[in-house]
């Protein structure tokens, strides 16, 4: 069996392109959230309750950190797919 279950150079790529989709998702997102200091889910919104506007909570560090968190999780996702990367150009070579 070889890396990651695929047997064809195609696999390889498909896989690539998929842990690197990822990778480049959860960095924007962290990157994101650190930039900002806000949740990802509503970063910068004002919220309307009955008849008045709230503002958005203040930039945490705790927000911060988790952005840190992301990023780390999405450089787990960059390293798989330049290992499919070369298991692909290595099959295709040999």
């Amino acid at each position: 069996m070889t890396l990651a279950g695929a047997d064809s150079p195609s696999e390889h790529l498909q896989l690539a392109a998929f842990t690197a989709l990822v990778a480049v998702v959860f960095i924007w997102l962290g990157r994101r959230q650190r930039r900002t200091g806000r949740s990802l889910l509503a970063p910068n919104e004002m919220m309307r309750v009955g008849d008045q506007l709230i503002q958005p909570p203040p930039p945490s560090r705790g927000h911060r950190t988790a952005g840190g968190v992301w990023i780390g999780v999405g450089g787990v996702f960059v390293l798989p797919a330049v290992f499919n990367v070369v298991a692909a150009i290595r099959q295709l070579i040999g």
